[in-house]
């Protein structure tokens, strides 16, 4: 199945639109050699230092590498961390027609100290959510470029892109026209998810939202059909760390062993599998198929330190 999806995506690539909230990912690595005589804390000799596509951003990365066209609707500042992230969009081939540059917000950037195959510390410059305006015009260019794509993802950093007005007119738009749209939601506010064809939770997610621990595959398959009666969504897949993955929809349900060997670093993990499952989904895949596919891809990333991106050299070594 693998080989045969990679010469589709490689032959006839589908376009997808990611709307959702970009930030730029930074890594320091080193060693740690001692603990610092100011305070109990380690000193970090630098070795080496990483800047990538984080947030909506790194969804981008796995599915431009997985063949995709891909377009981005999001916001960052007039900044450096904005000029960074602009310029790798650009490197990668998205359409970045509809990504704002604003002068009153900051870049969101999340900065990770990785010693010893270890993070240690992480530092955050968050965007404030208030100052994130989307004009009546943009909404409106959104609404006319789906029509133009084979799917849309929606990754929600609650950072203020993925408002409630915006994903109601996002939603109506790929509803009415017959186009998928998967969500990979954050906060508790999942009203404005409703009419979603895929939610991508994690376990914790799931169990915040419902109010209640999962702790059994039975659970699981509960959980899966209240999200989707209560939301009116058509499928879920919850996400269960190292015990892999459950769907559930009204005709289908089914749970998936994690086929990691190790796990290093689960940053951006949740980016891989709603990627991977909307690139099955839009080549065709089942369900079943499309999350086999998600599940191997969250399995090789994993095994990574850092932000990792699935790539098609990995997915075929499977093989």
């Amino acid at each position: 199945m693998l080989t045969d999806l990679i010469n589709r995506l490689n032959n006839e690539p589908p376009t997808i639109l990611v709307i959702g909230d970009l930030m730029l990912d930074k890594f320091i690595f080193g060693s740690v050699e001692r603990i610092s005589p100011e305070a109990p804390v380690p000193i970090v000799k630098l070795e080496k230092e990483e800047q990538m596509l984080g947030g909506s951003g790194n969804v981008i990365r796995n599915l431009s590498n997985l063949g995709i066209k891909t377009s981005l609707c999001s916001a960052v500042g007039r900044d450096l961390a904005g000029d960074l992230l602009i310029a790798q969009l650009t490197k990668k081939g998205t359409d970045i027609s509809n990504v704002l540059r604003l002068k009153n917000i900051r870049t969101t950037e999340k900065m990770r100290i990785v010693a010893d195959r270890q993070q240690i510390a992480r530092v955050d410059w968050d965007i404030n959510d208030s100052e994130v305006d989307f004009n009546d015009n943009l909404i409106k260019s959104i609404a006319t470029y789906i029509k133009k794509v084979d799917g849309v993802i929606i990754s929600d950093y609650a950072k203020g892109i993925c408002s409630d007005v915006i994903l109601k007119k996002v939603i109506r738009t790929t509803n009415e026209s017959n186009i998928p749209i998967f969500v990979d939601p954050k906060g508790s506010d999942w009203e404005k998810y409703q009419h979603a064809n895929l939610i991508t939770p994690n376990i914790k997610e799931a169990e915040i939202i419902l109010g209640e621990k999962l702790e059994n595959d039975e659970a699981f398959e509960m959980a899966g059909e209240k999200i989707c009666s209560t939301f009116d969504i058509e499928a879920c897949l919850i996400t269960r760390g190292g015990d892999g993955m459950s769907f559930f929809c009204k005709d289908n349900t089914f749970h998936l062993k994690s086929n990691a060997k190790e796990i290093f670093d689960v940053s951006g993990a949740g980016d891989t599998v709603i990627s991977a499952m909307a690139t099955g989904l839009v080549m065709n895949l089942t369900y079943k198929q499309a999350a086999e596919f998600s599940n191997q891809a969250a399995g090789i990333v994993v095994g990574h330190i850092g932000t990792s991106a699935i790539t098609t050299r990995e997915l075929l070594n499977l093989n």
